[in-house]
């Protein structure tokens, strides 16, 4: 049996980190440093994603400093050469460039909040800079989204949604529309991590997947790591999505409701006190499973909701924003069955970004809980329950050594498992467990040349039952030119995961995940990721974009298979790889804007089929899972006329593996049950795993929509629109007892109102 983690090694652990934060509170003497708060004139938020740009005021073509301004506003340039007058440049798409002359004394520690004034403008071409949750180099792996690209997908509410927006992407497949599923680059969906606020939610998507927790009304970006993700992130294997909220208006109020055949929602924000603190509150109820009968004819049973509460407060020399999210979901995955599967998230947490001058390094610190539960029941019974409770508490700090800077970081993560499964479900027993989990980060970025970047990174992670190890990453960019107009970067690393999620994949409509940490006795899953990305801009209007990816799983859990259907969390290790390549074209004129994605790829696992299921005849089974999608084609445009806008999405996708029914019979307990006067349990026995394809999938999707003013601080928007344009029967799932076939979403008219206070 493998030995728990020696004292010895936590006790390094502690002694790293204490000296790490003991060191950091020393403020020494050293060159200049400005600190940057860049803000919104309009209402005051934070501006993320903003370029700042020192010069020297008679030579604006070589670039001193410069930096990117993160979720909070914030940025800072050190080592400024003292009594030199130099010029500050602050530029953002769609805001007037702001310039200063200044100069610093010598080890003068200086911070400024600028304003932006709302302004149609182009960034410069030299500006371009694609930032990241803290520094990312290169595109390699990481799509950032705005509120902008959220609200250009048809959704069946007047506000886009991001889950809406990523089923676009080349790499993200889902089984279907409905479930709450999403898999990245040959990732299950309990190896992405999802951050919002840097608060870990476990399943923010809806059962109903043309929505999340997240529509356009809340969210400041999202970057979506499809791997090769920084050593700040850790415990997942294939990707993570960081979600940053905005914060309420700082200077007026604003309130919103909203009504569609789908959901309705509401929204309220403002200042408690202006310029210093805001409030965000917003609240969504699905209507589908009421309205769907009369609209298309069909039950749609499907109840969903979510509410979010944001409390900011932003001082002279500290930001904190106070997060709250609530999502509950519940409904008839495959409505035949008669199963309704459930499952809801409690998070609150808090993050703080202190940059008082008399710190020698900004520090960020985070703190919560999240909770997480699911379950299925019948209408007799709850037959399955797993449950996921986190507490944790983390710190990132900076340093400067030379020409590079390094980030780093520590935390710790209590986790409490909770497993129950009837006793109906064979080889089952309950799960009841807490694991504290301890992790460390270092990474650091090192601008070689105007041309070249370099960031470095390592993290580890330690809990009472396993050492991870070491996880070394790397990101490298490569700018030909020296400009952001074309750049070639890749990113490699290790990735290693803790804990693991259990489910019968060989069923589509099986979306129940028991959640458990790894054994003492097992072997920790890790994974290696490889990328290499290539980006060309044309002028501002063209962006061209092509990835190559392959990435290896070892010793994932994979649920023992039986002949008859049921759930085991008793696991086999299992090894997994993926690989391949997406293309990206994106154009965009005027009101005119069109994007064009290619994704292609292949997943396969092997694993002794002895340790699978005794039934299986080879001693290595290899299979392709049921995400394993070959092509996905998506095609999404948008058009600004007469104050109207429209937009179109079409996708088309090849047919994913799943498992066909080899036939059925009656199982007998002997001796306990006689066969002469008990015909025993009616069971369905499976075929070979994942030995079949469904069908290609193609839909397309239509909305148009205007605002109109009604008074002076009144708008009116609405949206109209068609959900499977063209009424295509794409199908969901083949119940496996009844042989009924259920289909996606049919044609699904829609007409949409929001009401917005101003």
């Amino acid at each position: 049996m493998k030995k728990p983690v020696p004292v010895q090694y936590l006790s390094f652990f502690i002694g790293v980190i204490t000296l790490a934060f003991g060191s950091f509170f020393q403020a020494t003497a050293q060159d200049g440093l400005l600190r940057i708060v860049v803000l919104s004139e309009e209402d005051g938020s934070p501006m993320v994603g903003a370029n700042v740009l020192i010069y020297h005021p008679e030579d604006e073509n070589e670039l001193l400093y410069n930096c990117v301004t993160n979720p909070t506003g914030f940025c800072e340039i050190r080592d400024i050469t003292p009594n030199t007058e130099l010029e500050l440049q602050i530029s953002y798409v769609g805001f007037v460039d702001y310039a200063e002359q200044f100069f610093l004394e010598p080890n003068e520690r200086r911070t400024i909040r600028i304003e932006l004034t709302t302004e149609v403008a182009t960034l410069k071409d030299e500006a371009v800079v694609i930032g990241g949750r803290l520094v990312t180099t290169g595109r390699a792996g990481v799509q950032r989204v705005s509120f902008d690209d959220i609200a250009r997908i048809p959704t069946p509410g007047v506000d886009g949604d991001l889950v809406s927006f990523l089923q676009t992407e080349p790499g993200i497949v889902t089984t279907g529309d409905r479930g709450g599923d999403l898999y990245i680059r040959g990732g299950r969906p309990d190896q992405n991590l999802v951050l919002v606020d840097n608060l870990p939610v476990v399943k923010p998507f809806h059962v109903s997947n043309l929505f999340s927790a997240f529509s356009e009304e809340v969210i400041q970006n999202a970057d979506v790591y499809a791997g090769g993700y920084g050593a700040e992130l850790s415990n997942a294997m294939s990707a993570v999505i960081d979600i940053s909220l905005r914060p309420g208006n700082l200077r007026q109020y604003a309130a919103s409701g909203a009504i569609s055949p789908y959901l309705m929602s509401f929204h309220a924000e403002g200042p408690i006190v202006r310029d210093r603190q805001s409030f965000l509150v917003m609240g969504r109820r699905s209507t589908i499973e009421s309205v769907a009968p009369t609209l298309i004819n069909e039950e749609v049973p499907l109840n969903f909701g979510d509410f979010i509460a944001r409390y900011t407060i932003q001082l002279d020399n500290i930001s904190c924003n106070v997060t709250g999210l609530y999502t509950k979901d519940s409904g008839e995955v495959v409505p035949t069955r008669q199963i309704r599967s459930e499952w809801n998230n409690t998070v609150f947490g808090a993050r703080c970004l202190a940059y008082d001058t008399g710190l020698k390094y900004p520090i960020e610190i985070w703190a919560g809980y999240s909770g997480y539960n699911n379950s299925e029941r019948s209408d007799i019974e709850q037959e399955r329950y797993s449950s996921l409770d986190q507490f944790y508490l983390n710190a990132g700090l900076r340093e400067q050594i030379g020409d590079v800077s390094i980030n780093y970081g520590f935390g710790v993560n209590f986790r409490f498992y909770d497993v129950l499964l009837s006793e109906k479900f064979a080889e089952i027993r309950s799960v009841n467990r807490i694991i504290p989990i301890l992790n460390l980060y270092f990474s650091g970025n090192w601008e070689v040349s105007e041309k070249f970047e370099v960031q470095p990174g390592l993290s580890t992670q330690v809990s009472l039952d396993h050492a991870g190890g070491l996880e070394p990453r790397l990101r490298m960019a490569w700018k030909p030119d020296g400009t952001g107009q074309q750049e070639l970067s890749i990113a490699a690393g290790k990735y290693v995961q803790m804990f693991s999620g259990i489910s019968d994949q060989r069923d589509i409509g099986a979306v129940f995940t028991v959640l458990q940490p790894i054994k003492l006795a097992d072997k920790i899953p890790y994974s290696y990721h490889g990328i290499m990305s290539y980006e060309q801009r044309l002028g501002n209007s063209i962006q061209i974009n092509v990835e190559a990816y392959a990435k290896t799983y070892e010793n994932v859990p994979v649920s023992k298979w039986t002949p008859e259907a049921r759930i085991s969390i008793e696991t086999a290790n299992a090894k997994g790889l993926a690989y391949g390549f997406d293309g990206r074209f994106q154009v965009q004129r005027g009101g005119f804007i069109s994007s064009v994605g290619y994704g292609w790829s292949t997943i396969s696992y092997e694993a002794t089929s002895g340790d699978l299921g005794a039934w299986i005849v080879e001693p290595v089974f290899e299979f392709s899972p049921a995400h394993d999608q070959r092509h996905k084609l998506n095609a999404v445009l948008g058009y600004e006329f007469f104050g109207f806008e429209t937009n179109v999405r079409w996708e088309f996708g090849t047919g994913k593996p799943y498992t066909q029914i080899f036939g059925y019979d009656f199982a007998v307990d002997v001796p306990r049950e006689n066969p002469e006067v008990d015909p025993g349990t009616a069971r369905t026995l499976y075929s070979r795993p994942f030995g079949e394809r469904l069908p290609y999938y193609h839909r397309l999707d239509f909305s148009i929509g205007r605002e109109f003013m009604v008074g002076r601080s009144w708008g009116l928007q609405t949206e109209t629109g068609v959900i499977n344009t063209y009424n295509r029967k794409n199908v969901y799932n083949l119940d496996i007892n009844t042989l009924q076939r259920v289909d996606q979403t049919p044609l699904f008219p829609y007409l949409s109102v929001k009401l917005s206070r101003m």
